[in-house]
């Protein structure tokens, strides 16, 4: 963040709830200046009242928190602010939704800010580890060699149902205290009072239970004309209120990734929740039901944990990646496509302790398909195994994500 706050006029830390924004803004705002937050009500009142007098009555580098409730006057305030002036790191501003990052917002701000999604904790963090997965995957440095943590079935399910937030992560591990955590969760932010101040509110009663579809549906194709008829709703309706479960940080559209040499590739994206431990509270699960070998949501939800693993290593990484998945008309599939100055690493999530060549055939088509481009497939399985499959295509433990490599 540093970098960030030398080198733009403004910085913004968007994440979910819970995250740890408020920690950092205030560790790193520390001796910089004012903070503020706008869950205070009287700072709040102010900000909406007289949005430029608000933000001139903040000397030197001054930092607001909840800056989203503040609503588009104060941004456009902000806007005015960072345009008068030189100064770097004049603004840092915090947010608990995708507000300040939204299409027409974020073209407001372009220029003039930096950007920082702080996402719940990753396994690295909770270990102590910096992980360097994506990068040494793209860097081509050998895998194979990495000390990773021997986890079996139960273990993953444990690592699923209790996600990364921190308050789960580092609470007790009851069962008890994790529903009762999540649903306090998810009725704070899914409250319309929340959901007002980043969109508009037609039908209150279609967020919830779209969130549940999508949860039950982790991993698949996103089908809006499906979500209308089984919610009763218009598509319009339920396209709006996608983007609004995406603003909150609720869920993650993956988009579909293609390009002209496969293309017969379907453009849907496909539905994550941002954590794991509120698609467990949603879907029912616990650690122990996941574990079960009948259990049909383990698999899927292991599938969004190591998307959501690697979306928070994508936040440091040494170069920008894009995450996508790749799925074609003739049901070949993908899970996760990282594509880096035009070069591919794909990834498969498969809820297994044996893998085999069978899990990288669909690897295999666009490793022949994309030539140099295709940097390495890999298998993430939940034995202990590594396994080279082909010249190209490797076997690989999910733990490798977070195996401790030196720098």
């Amino acid at each position: 963040m540093e970098e960030l706050l030398t080198g733009f006029r403004g910085v913004v830390v968007n994440g979910p709830r819970q995250s740890g924004k408020s920690t950092l803004v205030a560790q790193v705002q520390s001796g910089r200046g004012p903070l503020v937050t706008l869950d205070d009500s009287v700072q709040l009142e102010l900000a909406r009242v007289d949005p430029t007098g608000f933000l001139a009555r903040l000397p030197g580098r001054a930092a607001i928190d909840e800056f989203q409730r503040g609503g588009a006057p104060l941004l456009l305030a902000a806007k005015r602010l960072l345009d008068e002036t030189q100064d770097r790191g004049r603004l840092l501003l915090a947010g608990s939704t995708r507000f300040l990052t939204t299409r027409r917002l974020a073209e407001t701000l372009t220029g003039r800010v930096g950007i920082i999604d702080l996402l719940p904790l990753s396994a690295g963090e909770i270990r102590g580890i910096r992980e360097r997965f994506v990068d040494v995957a793209f860097a081509g440095v050998e895998l194979m060699e990495a000390a990773c943590e021997p986890i079996d079935r139960e273990g993953y399910a444990e690592l699923v149902a209790s996600g990364g937030f921190p308050e789960v992560v580092l609470g007790p591990s009851t069962g008890r205290f994790r529903g009762a955590w999540c649903r306090s969760y998810l009725d704070t932010v899914l409250a319309p009072a929340n959901i007002e101040q980043v969109a508009e509110v037609r039908r209150p009663d279609i967020p919830r239970p779209l969130l549940a579809q999508l949860a039950a549906r982790s991993g698949n194709e996103i089908v809006v004309a499906d979500l209308a008829r089984e919610l009763r709703a218009d598509e319009g309706t339920i396209g709006a209120n996608l983007e609004t479960l995406e603003t909150l940080y609720l869920v993650r559209a993956l988009p579909a990734w293609t390009t002209s040499r496969t293309n017969r590739a379907k453009r849907r994206a496909v539905a994550h929740l941002v954590d794991t431990a509120l698609a467990c509270q949603i879907l029912g699960e616990t650690a122990q039901s996941l574990a079960d070998p009948s259990s049909q949501h383990f698999g899927p939800l292991l599938e969004s944990y190591v998307v959501g693993e690697i979306a928070k290593q994508l936040t440091w990484g040494d170069d920008q990646t894009s995450m996508l998945h790749y799925r074609d008309r003739d049901q070949r599939e993908v899970d996760i496509i990282l594509e880096r100055h035009n070069r591919i690493v794909a990834i498969e999530v498969k809820a297994t302790s044996t893998p085999s060549t069978t899990h990288a055939r669909h690897m295999g088509y666009l490793e022949r398909r994309l030539g140099d481009r295709f940097a390495l497939g890999i298998v993430l399985h939940t034995g202990d195994q590594r396994v080279r499959l082909a010249d190209r295509i490797v076997a690989l433990p999910i733990s490798s994500l977070w195996a401790d490599r030196p720098s």
